[in-house]
């Protein structure tokens, strides 16, 4: 195995980005899972949070990394910065905006980790996890387009003689994606940091005179 391959293996950082990356990743699903609020608003402002911790995250993994990786996490990072810096600065923006910023973000970034992963499946252990998350961020974009914007419809539920009726909105189904999302990627990340941190040696005893 050629030393740059087995440095990239072994370098110590390998579980420490996706552990990272995991965190506020599963911040924002639970926040969402358990807030009722799922407007526009919420979404922007949640999302918008994610993406500079994630961002920050990004690019400091980008600065410990060799050159071979270094420019497409600086690229994901600026990329998931202005998308988080976007939502802030326009948190009113409405369904349409929250659309276009999580959309586009999603696409490009979820492109970008994907590349990295086929270019380096053979080489590097976090590859097929750059592989999925990346996958599953342009999936995050694609279901976002999907959504009708404008859908509005009534419901109504019995349960043991009770009525529990309401309206489900865009703003409730894509804030929701939003909130699956982050739950699965983060719990993805979770598993990688498992599974790329090297074992611990054994101490060994010190020999009886």
């Amino acid at each position: 195995m050629p030393a740059e391959t087995s440095a990239a293996l072994g370098a110590p950082d390998t579980w420490v980005a996706p552990l990272a990356r995991a965190i506020p990743a599963l911040v924002l699903g639970l926040v969402i899972t358990f807030n009722a609020d799922h407007s526009a608003l919420f979404g922007l402002v949640g999302f918008g949070i994610f993406g500079i911790v994630t961002a920050a995250v990004l690019f400091a993994s980008a600065l410990r990394s060799d050159r071979a990786v270094r420019g497409i996490l600086l690229v994901q990072a600026i990329v998931t910065a202005l998308a988080g810096i976007a939502a802030l600065v326009l948190p009113t923006g409405g369904v349409g905006y929250l659309v276009v910023v999580v959309s586009a973000w999603a696409i490009i970034a979820g492109a970008l980790e994907f590349v990295n992963g086929i270019r380096f499946r053979r080489t590097r252990l976090a590859a097929r996890d750059w592989l999925l998350t990346g996958a599953l961020t342009a999936l995050l974009g694609l279901a976002f387009l999907l959504v009708p914007q404008g859908f509005a419809q009534d419901y109504s539920i019995t349960d043991k003689g009770t009525v529990v009726s309401g309206t489900l909105t865009d703003s409730i189904i894509l804030v929701g994606i939003l909130g699956a999302w982050a739950v699965i990627v983060g719990v993805q990340l979770a598993i990688a940091t498992l599974t790329l941190r090297p074992p611990r040696s054994a101490p060994v005893k010190a020999a009886e005179a």
